[in-house]
């Protein structure tokens, strides 16, 4: 290889720690995850490797080509939240992959992307597709019934071919052009279904037809069976995004707000355990929005500039080896048989059970008694509670006050304004997350990252994280990008329907 290169984590990285290039065979190092801090990784890098799973941090904006082809062994892939393309022939050859969790920007796939993924029994379409392009899920066999996303216009070559399991197909009304072959191979087919008014095609005989100027060409075969019906479903599809644009303009900054903006007088406020006056909410707010005392020149597209490289070299330690390391006071076959292995069990007991709605739900409680210290505060909400009631705030770092240890009185005022204006029923405050227990951190992930969570911080921007606090930001998914970050600053004083994903600069002072 006649590029320099650096070895670090098991991997292979450019001279300047922004790309992955390869896999370092002389370490065992590697399990699977890449650090938090990479920018790009090269193509090819895991093709026919032999991981079960791999984790691409979201600092990860660029991924190469063919990335996993042919892996056999890999069961599951985390891609990074912010990347709006993805390479051609991504997981082709995947034979194992059954889960893939997909870019929340991702608005169109490319060609041959789940191409011969026989194992995949659903696929993650993204909302607002458009295309389904050539190859885009041939040979995934054990796919058995697909809903087109409504926003599908155009089905390319041998799109879904070879799909020997399909046995049910939506067609939305918005597709315009299906290839004749795109379906071609889909032995097991007896269900077809078009939505809504289809004016290209129409369903004769169980059959799929296109209507042309020289007449209807057969699209899709039907094979009937014995009175076998089949379900359809649209899980599979997420729901379209709302915009939540606000017209109202916001200074642009990188850096985190310079310190939890609380007054002197409300944090005497909250000390005395009386309630704060409407008209604090402002002055509480203001550091948080933009009057922060110090700031980071950083470019417009990313969070950390090419300028803060250096310290990214210096900061790029894998993340368990400098994570706060912590007695996990639910034991790892409690939360394996909870939230790992039976999740669909856990979840079915819950709905039938009778839940208070001012209580904690039961995963709630196990986070709180997971970590090294923990405080729920609790709310009567003035207006309607929102869809999600809870907040749960990730503190860095906790103070000693006269009574022993708690969070940052500035910190615990905040988060009351928060309730507040959202009508939180509780607000969560947790400190020293068990990073290491890879248990923990499986139900952490699909549990938080559907939930408001804010991190609070010492770090002044995105360069200055912790490593413990870039985890924190992968696994609750909590964009570092800078018009993210911004915008999630602008939403938090308003009451919205949308999630609170910020992070927040703590001054650690009594």
């Amino acid at each position: 290889m006649s590029e320099l290169f650096i070895k670090k984590h098991g991997l292979l990285y450019s001279s300047d720690l922004h790309t992955v290039i390869g896999v370092d065979d002389t370490s065992t190092e590697f399990k699977g995850r890449i650090p938090y801090g990479a920018r790009a990784v090269d193509a090819e890098v895991f093709s026919d490797c032999p991981y079960q799973s791999v984790s691409i941090p979201d600092s990860v904006k660029e991924l190469g080509a063919a990335l996993f082809e042919n892996s056999k062994r890999l069961e599951t892939v985390k891609l990074p939240a912010n990347v709006s393309e993805l390479p051609p022939y991504l997981f082709s050859g995947c034979s194992a992959l059954n889960k893939v969790t997909m870019p929340a920007a991702l608005l169109s796939v490319p060609e041959g992307l789940f191409k011969d993924c026989s194992s995949m029994l659903e696929i993650p379409f993204r909302a607002g597709l458009k295309e389904l392009p050539a190859d885009f899920m041939s040979g995934c066999s054990s796919v058995k019934s697909l809903v087109i996303p409504n926003t599908v216009e155009t089905i390319g070559e041998h799109a879904v071919a070879n799909c020997t399991g399909l046995e049910s197909l939506v067609i939305p009304e918005s597709v315009k052009e299906i290839a004749e072959n795109a379906f071609e191979g889909c032995t097991s087919i007896h269900n077809i279904r078009i939505e809504g008014e289809n004016d290209n095609f129409f369903v004769s005989d169980g059959s799929l037809y296109k209507k042309t100027a020289t007449g209807d060409v057969l699209i899709v075969k039907a094979y009937p069976v014995n009175n076998e019906s089949v379900s359809f479903f649209k899980e599979n599809v997420d729901e379209e995004p709302v915009d939540e644009t606000d017209e109202d303009e916001i200074e642009e900054d990188d850096t985190f707000s310079a310190e939890i903006g609380a007054s002197e007088e409300e944090i005497e406020i909250y000390k005395k355990e009386e309630n704060m006056e409407d008209n604090n909410i402002d002055s509480m707010l203001a550091d948080i929005m933009g009057d922060e005392k110090k700031r980071t020149e950083t470019p417009s597209d990313v969070a950390v500039s090419d300028r803060e490289s250096a310290v990214l070299a210096e900061t790029m330690a894998v993340m368990e080896e400098d994570a706060p390391k912590s007695n996990v006071a639910v034991t790892t076959d409690e939360l394996e048989n909870l939230f790992s292995k039976h999740e669909e069990e856990v979840q079915a007991s819950l709905n039938e059970e009778v839940v208070d709605e001012k209580e904690l739900d039961k995963k709630a409680k196990i986070l709180v008694d997971s970590v090294e210290f923990s405080k729920v505060l609790d709310f009567e909400p003035a207006g309607e509670v929102p869809a999600d009631p809870d907040l749960f705030v990730i503190a860095e770092k906790t103070v000693e006050t006269a009574d022993g240890k708690d969070f940052s009185p500035k910190l615990i005022a905040c988060c009351k304004t928060f309730a507040r204006i959202h009508d939180f029923r509780h607000v969560v405050m947790l400190n020293g997350l068990p990073l290491d227990n890879d248990e923990f951190m499986q139900f952490y992930f699909h549990y938080m990252n559907k939930k408001n969570v804010i991190l609070a911080c010492e770090a002044e921007s995105p360069a200055t994280l912790s490593d413990y606090c870039k985890k924190i930001c992968e696994e609750s998914r909590i964009s570092l990008d800078k018009d993210e970050l911004n915008d999630q600053r602008k939403r938090v004083t308003v009451k919205t329907d949308t999630l609170i994903k910020l992070v927040i600069r703590d001054k650690y002072d009594v």
